[in-house]
């Protein structure tokens, strides 16, 4: 960055004198007038400048550089910490000399052993926690790395330890090995050739094309105004590798504009020319065996038709832009600029490399390729609540009759595509202006180097609330404030915002929200599935010309590894009961008892219910908690300490238990799954390979619930935050946000309330002030317009 004074111009360090000669009297009176003039244009420069300091508003001023957190290394480098640039530089070198990969410039990369993707690879979690519990020994740093062993014969697909990253020698081995080459992870490289092989099969219909889509056609080396697309998503198959190419017209928001043209093409095996696009449909046509079979019913006037109006696609585009409505006014007072919160002293949290802490909270960061963001070692007042809260999966299923969001594309996960490499910040917009912001590198497949984005927000908020009060003989209470951790992930139309937020109660949210353009399905309005409400169909309401917002889901799949002060935890349900005074004595002494003098025979209570063995849990009609204690620590009060779970869903899943995406996806089964912790059920499933054998996954969590007792054991619980979308004309064209999470709070973990070491309110009424805000009137009636913030000093 260039220094201050390289960015000014250059002036000489003395200036020439100025003389006068006085020849003349008119020379010497000249001479008066200029230094006059001078003196009346300086002084109207100061002034102006004066005026522009003491009127212009704070907020004009662009450069202002907020007060940033305090930024440290560790050494050595944390154990969660992502992954650095020169971590992955020296992985890919690494690769490149041991022969693990190829860089044959000769060779395309998908031809080459490459390296797909790579994250950071966290030790077990006895290392860890004697290294960070009990002044162990320091597990080392190492890269998880995934690998397409694309030359070989016969080709596979390796997953590789590799390190220690900052030790000499580094060293590699082998995590797992994938035979089958065709169930390998999605690459970059093999949708270019599949979207290419596709275009130019359907190249072949471009006459059909132009006279029913208004002109349009494709093409893979024209680029044209009306030029349509060829897109592609993986589906499954017992064998083999295939895929699903389908049409539609490019934009903004081109998965808004489904055209009724899909396929199917095989593309197992390495050998391109041996690729082939089979089972077209046109319009609720077909399975064509091949576009000539599709073209020569065209020919023959046996295919029926579906024809855009005239000048349909560059109709269509002003109500596919996103950008604020010119044609609309503006509404009243939107010119104006609206609140802002400030840091007045500056952050209030500490960043030391990936680790922030803040108000007795402490966290590490991290961000993993194919998962994404996940927060580890979670510490209130120097005491472990939680070890892992992770994403582990973004999973979506659609549902439709026709070309696009439903019937092409029915069960998707958006991991394949891996999440952590879309991390994307949009400055001002994501995260307040004084947020500090973190650098995560990721990787490139298609060049095999790291390389950095804008990942990480971390701030602190006003939560515009009080997080308690009370009026009485002292008005007393304590603003709601809290830490967030904010991640933002781009993913094709949909954009997604994960939030880790901690409270100074003890409090932690987990939040996951959706927005973005919607993924639509082809409509029609003589459609003879749907009744006569041809704009509300089964599957969801017309949004545009000839699309529906097909109904589906986004399934947010959570590791959450709790642990209580120490592993041995157990996991309790606590149900709320009605029923006889009788009745809730005898559910705890087993004897029936009669109370007299009570008002009522029925009453509330609890029963308590022990989860001895790994189970599923799903939300129950009546209310019920789910609670993870520990049977080693109590309080004061002889209250065992632990945590409870609470979830911002409130419904089941509809679908039988017998649908195919449960067997890859069980997750999308429960609310939230307990089972003890294993090193090596690391991630709640492995779709990167699965979503080319749904049939039959490599790993997921249907393998982790074995029924092993838990009792009084290292807990793992499994949460999935389900946001189910009935899409309506206010999804058009931008769907707003739609949080979805989950609460982790104490639960007799303390005494009493833990939030009585931070600054508060407290006002007698009669005007005295007991706790000095920053700012009050002094008058008799303390009223609560002027009671301004706490004193930290």
């Amino acid at each position: 960055m260039a220094s201050e004074s390289d960015s000014k111009p250059r002036c000489p360090e003395t200036l020439p004198d100025i003389t006068f000669k006085e020849k003349t009297c008119i020379k010497k009176a000249w001479r008066h007038v200029v230094v006059v003039l001078m003196s009346l244009i300086l002084g109207m420069g100061i002034g102006y400048f004066v005026g522009y300091v003491l009127h212009r508003d704070p907020a004009d001023d662009r450069s202002h550089q907020y007060p940033q957190a305090q930024h440290a290394r560790r050494s050595p480098p944390s154990v969660f910490s992502p992954l650095s640039y020169e971590e992955i530089k020296s992985v890919v070198d690494y690769c490149e000399q041991t022969n693990i990969t190829s860089n044959k410039r000769t060779m395309t990369i998908f031809h080459r052993n490459k390296i797909i993707s790579l994250s950071v690879l966290i030790p077990s979690k006895d290392a860890v926690l004697a290294y960070l519990d009990n002044n162990g020994a320091y597990p080392g740093r190492y890269a998880r790395v995934y690998v397409d062993k694309a030359m070989e014969n016969p080709p596979y697909f390796v997953e590789y330890q590799i390190g220690p990253l900052h030790q000499a020698p580094m060293a590699h081995k082998v995590l797992r090995t994938v035979r089958d080459h065709d169930r390998r992870p999605r690459s970059t490289a093999e949708f270019s050739k599949i979207s290419a092989i596709a275009t130019a099969e359907f190249e072949k219909l471009n006459k059909l094309f132009e006279e029913c889509f208004d002109g349009g056609t494709v093409s893979i080396k024209k680029r044209g105004e009306k030029q349509l697309r060829v897109s592609v998503s993986s589906l499954s198959s017992q064998v083999g590798r295939i895929s699903t190419v389908y049409l539609l017209i490019p934009g903004k928001l081109s998965t808004s504009d489904i055209l009724p043209v899909f396929a199917t093409i095989s593309h197992a095996g390495l050998d391109v020319t041996k690729w082939k696009v089979f089972d077209i449909y046109f319009f609720r046509q077909g399975p064509f065996a091949t576009t000539d079979d599709l073209l020569t019913a065209y020919r023959t006037g046996n295919l029926t038709l579906f024809k855009l109006p005239k000048e349909y696609i560059n109709s269509i585009k002003t109500s596919r832009d996103y950008t604020r409505h010119s044609s609309q006014p503006l509404r009243e007072k939107a010119h104006l600029r609206p609140p802002k919160t400030i840091e007045p002293e500056g952050p209030r949290y500490t960043v030391t490399d990936y680790m922030v802490e803040w108000m007795g909270w402490s966290m590490e960061l991290s961000m993993n390729n194919y998962h994404g963001p996940a927060i580890f070692d979670i510490r209130y007042k120097g005491e472990r609540l939680v070890y892992e809260n992770s994403l582990n999966d973004l999973s979506l299923l659609y549902s439709s009759l026709n070309p696009g969001a439903g019937l092409t594309l029915t069960i998707l996960s958006d991991m394949v595509f891996r999440l952590g490499t879309f991390t994307s910040i949009i400055r001002g917009l994501d995260c307040p202006e004084y947020a500090t912001i973190l650098n995560v590198t990721t990787f490139s497949e298609s060049r095999q180097k790291p390389f950095i984005r804008e990942a990480i927000c971390v701030y602190e908020a006003d939560g515009q609330r009080p997080l308690w009060r009370h009026s009485g003989n002292v008005n007393s209470g304590m603003n709601h404030n809290y830490l967030n951790i904010r991640i933002p992930l781009s993913l094709g139309n949909y954009d997604y915002t994960f939030d880790f937020e901690f409270h100074l109660d003890g409090k932690m949210w987990t939040y996951a929200t959706a927005s973005g353009s919607l993924f639509t399905a082809f409509w029609f309005d003589g459609d003879d599935t749907v009744g006569s409400e041809k704009s509300r169909t089964q599957f969801g309401y017309r949004v545009a010309e000839h699309s529906i917002g097909s109904i589906h889901d986004h399934l947010f799949s959570f590791k959450v590894d709790i642990d209580v002060v120490s592993r041995n935890n157990t996991f309790e349900k606590i149900h709320w009961r009605g029923g006889t005074i009788s009745e809730a004595v005898k559910s705890q002494t087993n004897k029936p008892a009669d109370i007299y003098g009570t008002p009522f025979n029925y009453t509330r209570y609890l029963e308590f219910e022990k989860i001895r063995e790994e189970k599923g849990l799903v939300i129950e009609s009546k209310p019920v908690v789910w609670s993870v204690i520990n049977e080693n620590l109590r309080n004061k009060w002889g209250n065992f300490r632990g945590v409870r779970i609470e979830h911002t869903q409130e419904y089941q899943e509809v679908l039988p238990q017998d649908h195919p995406a449960f067997v890859a996806f069980p997750q999308m089964k429960y609310n939230l799954a307990i089972s003890k912790h294993h090193d090596g059920e690391d991630y709640v499933d492995t779709v990167q390979y699965d979503k080319q054998r749904l049939h039959d996954p490599l790993q997921n969590l249907n393998h982790f619930l074995n029924d092993e007792n838990i009792e009084n054991s290292d807990l793992v619980t499994w949460v999935s935050v389900r946001f189910l979308h009935l899409p309506t004309n206010e999804d058009f064209p931008m769907t707003t946000g739609a949080p979805r999470g989950f609460l982790i709070q104490p639960m007799n973990f303390f005494h009493d309330t833990p939030t009585f070491d931070m600054p508060q309110y407290d006002i007698y009424k009669n005007g005295t002030i007991k706790n000095n805000p920053y700012f009050i009137h002094k008058q008799h009636s303390i009223l609560p317009e002027d009671i301004d913030r706490p004193d930290y000093a």
